[in-house]
This record gives structure tokens, C-alpha cells and sequence, in this order.
């Protein structure tokens, strides 16, 4: 049988609940009284060591390596790809595991003059469409559930290479860093690269190759950051890159297979009467001696000087002299 309470227990009971509420309201004042000041929660499992400028010069350095970096896999895969930064922040390594999937593309990176290991981690959904693309597919996305083979890993291998490329460039007015590969694997925890509770600065690319999505990751110590001080917040906005020796002829090799409208400009005047008269056989003069330079342009612009010749039975132009976007002679 439930027992019946008296009207003593009641209001004992009401009265303890009304100065528990009381007691709540005072702790919450006094938390939020501005003469304390203001309370932050504080993880000790996993301190903040890089400051939010650090973070914000960081995201801003790696905004930068995205844009240069899409324009160098463009190239190089020969597909329109984008990249850009999703997030920087900062975790222990083991979280930084636990976001990973498993099998995928993951890299151990070697950091040069530093002593501590990074991390670069590619989505298997990005990895397969790079491997598809370079193997002559359209780069489509292959939904497998496994690891990647060793020829598929050093197709990938290439990939990451121009990535590290870039990194060192995006890095270079911070600090001389040579990022490299120190040892690659399918499962993330079966290479080691940091103790589980050392802070790490965890940077997120979202990467769209044609039509398929992924996500890059890049792990770098807090101890870098840290290192580099003061100096890393006010030096990444005097970040100036210039492209690397593998962009210039890849460049040059794209660029020189496009076909330019190359003109020869002889110009000549008809009266109408003259022209109306014009029959099949009739020679008309250019009134240009034969002596004298004719303009070439490319594309609608002034690029050389050249003058009226024969070659084999055609007529064409010798080139003589180069132009300036102005039109300006230039020697050689």
C-alpha cells in the first residue's frame, strides 16, 4: 500500500524545493554577475595552444594553397577542379583518427627542419576519382569498399606530391618547411605519427573533381605554429607565389597546342566605281612595295613586323622584327 502523506511532509517538501530553486537563481547570478568576470569552460584533455589569430592566419594561408593548388591539379588532371578550405581547428590527434575513414589514402608527412610528423588523409571517393581520371577514365567515382592497391598508391603518390609542392610554396614566406612523404598506409592507425593526446591543427578541403565530391584532410602539430610565433599571424599576408618549373611546362605545353588567328594586315583602297568594275582576272595593288614592314597580329593584337616573301611557290610573310602590346619594336 502507498503511503499517504501528512500536510507536515508536504510543505517540508515544498519548502526544500523552493530553496533549491533559490539556491539555483544564486549561482546563476553570481555567474553571471560582470564584477566576477566571465566564466570559460576549460578542457584540460585538450588545451587550446594556438591562439584564434593563429587560426585565423591559418585559414587565411590555406585559403590560398586551395586556389593555387585547384589550378595545378586542373592542369595536371586535365578535368576542372575546385578546392576550398571547410574548416581549421584544433584536436588531439586521436580525434583527429576518429574523423578519418577506414581503409582510405593516408599519408605521413616528414616537415623539414622540424622533428614532428604531419598527416594528409584523401577521401577514397577523391582517390579513385583521381586514379579513374589518370588512367584515362572521365573521373568518376567508384563506390569500393576497400583499400588501395600499390599501383593505385603510387598513381595517388603523384597527386600528393603536387600537393606537398604547393604546401611548401604556401609556407615558404612563413617559414622554410620541405613537406614530404615519409610513409603512406590504407589504415590510419597502423602508421604512427603523434602521441594520441598531442594537439594538432586539423585543416579540411572540400574538392570537387567533375562531378564527384570529397574531402582532403591535413594534419599539421600546434608545435609548428607555435614555434613560428608572432611572425606566422603577421607574414601570411606577404604570400606571393610563383609557379613552379612542373606548372611552367605544363602550362606551356597546354598553351602551345592552342590555335591563334595570325593576320597579316595589307590593306588596300577602292573607289567604288573601281570596284563595281572589277571582273574575274583583274590584278588588284595592295600598294604595299615590297620593302616595306607589314603588321602580323595574334589574336587581334599587334605581335610582329614582317615583310612580303615566296616559299616554294606560296606567298607569306618574314617575320623581322617581335611587338609589344603597344606595337613597339623589340629586339631579337
Amino acid at each position: 500500500m502507498s503511503k499517504i502523506l501528512s500536510q507536515d511532509e508536504i510543505d517540508a517538501l515544498l519548502s526544500s524545493s523552493a530553496e533549491a530553486a533559490q539556491r539555483e537563481r544564486e549561482r546563476r547570478e553570481k555567474r553571471e554577475d560582470p564584477s566576477l568576470g566571465a566564466v570559460i569552460r576549460y578542457n584540460f584533455r585538450r588545451p587550446d595552444r594556438v591562439s584564434k589569430e593563429q587560426i585565423h592566419s591559418l585559414h587565411f594561408l590555406h585559403d590560398r594553397f586551395a586556389r593555387n593548388v585547384a589550378t595545378s591539379l586542373s592542369a595536371y588532371l586535365r578535368t576542372i577542379t575546385d578546392v576550398s578550405v571547410v574548416s581549421v581547428e584544433q584536436f588531439s590527434y586521436s580525434e583527429f583518427l576518429m574523423s578519418l575513414t577506414d581503409p582510405t589514402a593516408f599519408y605521413a608527412l616528414a616537415i623539414p627542419p622540424f622533428d614532428e610528423l604531419g598527416a594528409l588523409e584523401i577521401n577514397p571517393t577523391i582517390a579513385f576519382a583521381m586514379i579513374d581520371r589518370m588512367l584515362g577514365g572521365v573521373g568518376q567515382a567508384v563506390a569500393l569498399n576497400r583499400g588501395l592497391t600499390d599501383i593505385e598508391q603510387h598513381v595517388v603518390d603523384s597527386v600528393v606530391k603536387i600537393l606537398l609542392d604547393c604546401l611548401t610554396e604556401a609556407w615558404r614566406p612563413i617559414v622554410e618547411l620541405a613537406f614530404g612523404i615519409r610513409g603512406r598506409e590504407t589504415r590510419p592507425q597502423m602508421l604512427q605519427v603523434a602521441a594520441p593526446n598531442e594537439i594538432v591543427i586539423m585543416i579540411v578541403f572540400d574538392v570537387r573533381i567533375g562531378d564527384t565530391r570529397g574531402m582532403i584532410n591535413l594534419c599539421i602539430p600546434a608545435s609548428i605554429v607555435e614555434t613560428t610565433g608572432a611572425h606566422f599571424v603577421q607574414a601570411w599576408h606577404r604570400q606571393r607565389r610563383e609557379p613552379s618549373h612542373i606548372e611552367r611546362t605544363w602550362l606551356r605545353e597546354n598553351l602551345a597546342r592552342v590555335p591563334m588567328a595570325t593576320v597579316a594586315m595589307l590593306e588596300a583602297k577602292l573607289t567604288a566605281r573601281d570596284l563595281l568594275a572589277l571582273t574575274p582576272g583583274d590584278v588588284v595593288s595592295l600598294g604595299v612595295p615590297v620593302y616595306k614592314p607589314i603588321d602580323v597580329r595574334v589574336g587581334g593584337t599587334l605581335k610582329f613586323k614582317g615583310r612580303l616573301a615566296a616559299e616554294s611557290g606560296w606567298g607569306g610573310v618574314r617575320v623581322t622584327h617581335r611587338c609589344d602590346g603597344a606595337g613597339v619594336e623589340i629586339e631579337g
